[in-house]
C-alpha cells in the first residue's frame, strides 16, 4: 500500500499568519451607525422599544462625554508637565540631595555621598566601584551606631593612586550583632548642571556627571525651594 505525501497547503497554519480586518475599537460614530441600522431593520410588527432606544441613546451620550473628558484630562496633564519642566529650570546652579549611591570624581576630588543605617552594626564595610562594577577600594568602618554618615573617601584606589574622573558607586555592607544585614539608605549631593527631558521624564545632571530623576530629589539647598 502506497501512502502519498500530504499536501502542505492542508496543514495547520498559525493564526498569526492571518491579518485582522477593520478596527479593533469602536467610537461613538460606530455605535450611532449600529443604532440607525437597528432602526432600519426592525420588525414592523415588533418595533424597537422606545425605552430601550432612549437607554441606548443615553449610553452613547455618556460614552461621548467620557471620551471628551479623557481628552481634556490628557491636555491638562500635558500642560501640567510643561509647567513643571519650566519650574525645574530654576534648579540649575542649585545644590540638591538625591537618593543615589553614585558620586562623581572631578579633578581627583570625589563628590559628597552619605548613607543612613537603620540600626547599629557590629561591622561595616564600604566598597567603592567604578562604572564597570569593579571594586577599586574597600573602607573598613568597624562598628557604627544607627544614623547618617558621610562617605569618607579621598578619591584614591586600593593602591593609593588617584582615580580617573568619572562616576563611582559606593555600597555599604553592615552586619548587626545577631548577624543580620542592616538596611541602608543612600544620598548624594551635588550641583545641578543640566536638565534633560528627552527620555519623557525630567532628569537632572549633578556635577556634570550624575544623572538623577527628579523624583529622587529629597532636598534643595542654596536657598532655592
Amino acid at each position: 500500500m502506497t501512502v502519498s505525501a500530504l499536501d502542505s497547503s492542508l496543514l495547520y497554519q498559525e493564526p498569526s499568519l492571518y491579518t485582522t480586518v477593520g478596527d479593533s475599537t469602536l467610537d461613538s460614530e460606530d455605535f450611532m451607525n449600529l443604532l440607525i441600522t437597528q432602526l432600519q431593520n426592525q420588525d414592523p410588527l415588533e418595533p424597537l422599544d422606545t425605552y430601550e432606544m432612549a437607554s441606548q441613546m443615553a449610553q452613547f451620550s455618556n460614552m461621548q462625554a467620557t471620551q471628551e473628558m479623557a481628552g481634556n484630562i490628557e491636555k491638562l496633564l500635558e500642560y501640567q508637565v510643561s509647567q513643571n519642566n519650566v519650574q525645574l529650570i530654576s534648579l540649575l546652579g542649585s545644590e540638591v540631595t538625591a537618593s543615589s549611591n553614585v558620586v562623581a570624581v572631578s579633578d581627583g576630588q570625589p563628590g559628597t555621598g552619605e548613607f543612613t543605617l537603620a540600626s547599629a552594626v557590629a561591622t561595616c564595610q564600604v566598597d567603592i566601584s567604578d562604572s564597570s562594577g569593579n571594586v577599586i577600594k574597600s573602607l573598613d568602618l568597624g562598628s557604627l551606631e544607627a544614623g547618617t554618615y558621610t562617605l569618607e573617601w579621598d578619591g584614591t584606589n586600593s593602591g593609593g593612586n588617584t582615580v580617573e574622573d568619572g562616576l563611582y558607586l559606593f555600597a555599604v555592607n553592615g552586619t548587626t550583632a545577631d548577624g543580620t544585614e542592616a538596611e541602608v539608605e543612600y544620598q548624594t549631593t551635588g550641583t545641578v548642571t543640566g536638565l534633560d527631558y528627552q527620555s519623557g521624564t525630567a532628569v537632572l545632571t549633578l556635577d556634570n556627571a550624575i544623572p538623577v530623576e527628579v523624583g529622587a530629589v529629597i532636598g534643595v539647598h542654596n536657598g532655592t525651594t
